[in-house]
């Protein structure tokens, strides 16, 4: 709640913003079941008015996000992990901005002909993870070369917000699976500990973002050759998120 404040939602906005999820999980509820969607049974499973019902169903549900942003985002993905543009201690290389194949542009395109590599170059520059540099052997031409360890956008941005949403959701999905029965079950799990010094707090941090650093490099190549491997196969429609978070704060129970 005190994000929700500090980004300037009130309860109204809140209000009308959780209806209209209320409505998407109604419909996609019943369309699950194979069940009849119409204003009637989206009304009685959301208990949403029929009459509001009807107005979102006329409004449609708003279009989907640009491409951009999940092409932005598996390019740094792959850049920090495949082996086709890392080196042989598996940091990511510096790239040549345009040419053939390990070039950023051939990096882009085989992410995405949807959205124009030079549109991606310029979306990571802007979001703070990309900077363009000179060759150490050529001062002439043109580079680029990534300047941060994870994807994490600005603070406060517009995709820094999109990112939070989309890892709250699909991690509280995971529990929500787990609690309904869902089988198998999905990995959803942590590690507790108190009465700590802020100094072993700062060590235990440390230690979370080195496992992380292994994690995301390991599982990163694992997800990128299958990706490649799936490819235009049938059935190839599903999606997976694997993260990792470390929180620390004052212990309440003392």
């Amino acid at each position: 709640m005190e994000l929700l404040l500090h980004e300037g939602v009130t309860y109204p906005r809140f209000a009308n913003a959780l209806k209209k999820t209320f409505l998407e999980a109604a419909q996609s509820v019943l369309e699950t079941n194979s069940a009849r969607v119409n204003d009637s049974s989206i009304s009685v499973l959301s208990g949403v008015h029929r009459k509001d019902v009807r107005e979102w169903r006329v409004a449609g549900r708003p279009r989907p996000q640009a491409k951009i942003a999940g092409a932005v985002m598996e390019v740094f993905t792959r850049w920090a992990s495949d082996p086709d543009y890392c080196d042989e201690q598996g940091r990511p290389r510096i790239l040549d901005r345009a040419g053939g194949p390990g070039s950023f542009e051939a990096l882009a395109a085989s992410v995405s002909n949807d959205v124009h590599p030079h549109t991606v170059l310029q979306e990571l520059t802007r979001l703070g993870v990309v900077r363009r540099t000179q060759g150490e052997t050529d001062g002439n031409a043109d580079k680029v070369a990534l300047c941060a360890d994870a994807f994490v956008p600005k603070e406060g941005s517009a995709e820094m917000l999109q990112l939070f949403a989309d890892n709250a959701g699909d991690h509280v999905s995971a529990a929500a699976h787990n609690l309904m029965g869902g089988r198998p079950p999905m990995l959803e799990q942590s590690v507790f500990a108190d009465s700590l010094t802020p100094e072993s707090v700062a060590a235990l941090s440390a230690l979370a973002r080195h496992i992380w650093s292994g994690a995301f490099r390991e599982f990163a190549r694992k997800a990128t050759a299958l990706d490649r491997q799936n490819q235009r196969q049938p059935g190839a429609d599903r999606r997976v998120r694997f993260g990792m978070y470390y929180y620390h704060g004052p212990n309440d129970k003392q």
